[in-house]
């Protein structure tokens, strides 16, 4: 037997190893050098991970478990030895392929092929076998020749068709945590959260301290807190005592994308802080912002002061009865994944639900209550903003607003909000369509709307401006719900592929169009406001006296007055005649 240093491990890795009748030295503090009985090797086992589990058991567990570990490595090496894989060729080890997670700082300088995740982490390929998986380097993937993307690629799908993770919820602190397992590749499927039932509306915190787990938590409120503190020290502890350590920090997982969440440290006391990133503090401190929405059934109500006194009732004397059908459907639906919906039934009762959620976008949040309720039959109003939204009479059609979002359906009472709303001025920031070439959208400039209509094609794409939103909402709900009354409300003019739109359009232009959808409602204050504003609005700004333009300056307000001066409803001009052949 071999003088070896007096450390149990090694010492008992040697027993082990003799007894199959392998020689052993050791060559560093976790490092063994073996050869086997025919003369083959040396083949070297490294002890590192196998220390970390073992600082977990008793000592009296480690002759057992050491043997285990020792025979399943040489039965790997026995393999090799009797039917060796040849990984020189790439059609004998393509299948075997798989991707996971490692720490950046633990292979650093080591040559192997890498792929940046996230601080701390890199995604690395290997070849997985019986018991043992092997990093691809860069001299086999030349000798292979291959590129690095096919490779991963390769290795992600094989990856994801060995199976997916298993899923055990636990609940710490009203925090509830997913922990996905079952894969010796469980590391790399964090990448894949989304196809996960672990994402809340705002992503996920997730950690992988060691390979084999995931740690989830669904961020929807402001119990992320908790969760990013328990989940620190869940990866600060995993990280230094269990077998194959990747990362002791938490990550943020949102629309695909992984990114710093906190970092952990620890103290000499084995106290552990938990530090997030300014960006996921933002998000922790927007998220104590709460959204309230009473949803009760449509048919029960009339107008939103109906509804807000119900809302009251159901704070302040919850009856206790069974819940309406569809209010309880609701109600399991979210129940039964709340992390997906974002939301929770504060209050229910006979009347209806009082649904909670968080964050700072109220935008984000009413166009997933609507979702919600559309085909439930239940009207929600906006507890802040005091809008009720009644789903009755709405129509079918595929509505987008300037940051992308869809809206479930469309109501003359939803056209009001978006059409009034803030506007991008880079973006329509209201589109229904029927079809990618058939669709009407309008935008807003300086209390100047336009509205575009397009069918099907660029030569049938039309234009008119206004600075009446009333005039928007009726043209766009009569071309939404297939009233022809739309052709002729407004004066429509062919649209110039090489015209930059409402942000260089004439005053002329805008008072052209104006004077023809709305004839004689257009009072004589009006007509000398508008001018007043056109006037001003195509007055180039002086290079070294301001007085004369301050002189001219309105007052938005006044605009908005303008804009509440015609009558409610945009009337076809049926005297109006156009003597312009571009026009429809």
């Amino acid at each position: 037997m071999a003088d070896l240093p007096s450390d149990p491990l090694i010492s008992l890795v040697t027993v082990a190893a003799e007894h199959m009748g392998y020689s052993c030295l050791a060559t560093e503090p976790d490092e063994v050098r073996l050869v086997g009985p025919r003369g083959d090797g040396p083949h070297f086992l490294w002890l590192h991970n196998l220390r970390r589990r073992l600082n977990e058991q008793p000592l009296e567990q480690w002759p057992a478990l050491i043997a285990d570990h020792v025979e399943t490595f040489l039965a790997r090496v026995d393999l090799d030895c009797t039917d060796p894989l040849a990984t020189d060729e790439f059609r004998a080890v393509r299948a075997l392929l798989r991707t996971r997670f490692a720490s950046s700082d633990t292979i650093a300088g080591i040559d192997i092929v890498g792929r940046y995740v996230a601080p701390g982490i890199i995604a690395v390929v290997v070849i997985e076998q019986l018991l043992t998986a092997e990093a691809i380097t860069t001299d086999q993937l030349h000798q292979w020749q291959i590129d690095s993307t096919e490779l991963f690629e390769l290795a992600e799908a094989n990856t994801r068709a060995a199976g997916r993770l298993e899923i055990e919820w636990r609940n710490y602190n009203d925090a509830h945590f997913a922990i996905l397992s079952g894969s010796d590749c469980a590391s790399a499927h964090a990448n894949w959260l989304g196809d996960y039932p672990v994402i809340g509306t705002y992503g996920a915190l997730f950690v992988v301290s060691q390979e084999g787990n995931v740690y989830a938590h669904p961020i929807v409120g402001p119990n992320a807190l908790t969760a990013m503190i328990l989940l620190g020290k869940v990866a600060a502890n995993t990280y230094r005592s269990e077998p194959r350590p990747i990362s002791p920090a938490v990550y943020w997982w949102g629309d695909g994308k992984i990114s710093l969440a906190a970092i952990t440290e620890v103290d000499p006391d084995h106290n552990v802080e938990v530090r997030p990133t300014p960006e996921f503090e933002a998000l922790l401190t927007s998220l104590a912002v709460t959204c309230e929405f009473a949803v009760v059934p449509a048919n029960a109500v009339d107008t939103a002061l109906d509804v807000l006194e119900q809302y009251q009732q159901m704070c302040t004397a919850p009856d206790n009865s069974a819940t309406p059908p569809a209010v309880d459907d609701l109600i399991t639906e979210i129940n039964r994944n709340g992390g997906a919906v974002g939301f929770i039934a504060a209050v229910a009762d006979s009347r209806g639900a009082v649904l909670r959620t968080w964050g700072p976008n109220r935008g984000q949040h009413l166009f997933a209550v609507l979702k919600l309720t559309k085909d439930r039959d239940l009207a929600v109003l906006d507890v802040e903003t005091g809008h009720l939204y009644d789903p009755r009479g709405h129509l079918d059609v595929h509505v987008t607003v300037g940051d992308g979002r869809s809206l479930p359906y469309l109501t003359r009472e939803l056209l009001d909000d978006f059409v009034v709303a803030a506007a991008d001025p880079d973006d329509p920031f209201l589109v229904v369509a029927r079809a990618e070439e058939t669709y009407i959208r309008t935008r807003r400039h300086e209390w100047v709307y336009e509205i575009e209509h397009r069918a099907g094609s660029a030569s049938e794409h039309f234009r008119v401006y206004t600075l009446r939103h009333k005039v928007v909402r009726d043209v766009i709900w009569a071309w939404a719900g297939g009233d022809p009354s739309w052709t002729a409300a407004v004066r429509w003019r062919r649209v110039d592929p090489t015209s930059p739109g409402i942000e260089a359009a004439s005053g002329v232009e805008i008072l052209q169009d104006e004077l023809a959808s709305a004839g004689s409602d257009l009072s004589p204050d009006a007509l000398a406001l508008l001018d007043t504003f056109l006037t001003v609005r195509d007055t180039p700004i002086p290079s070294t006296d301001l007085a004369p333009m301050q002189d001219l300056a309105i007052d938005p307000a006044i605009l908005r007055d303008l804009a509440s001066s015609h009558t409610e409803e945009a009337r076809p001009n049926e005297t109006a005649k156009p003597d312009d052949p571009d026009e429809t």
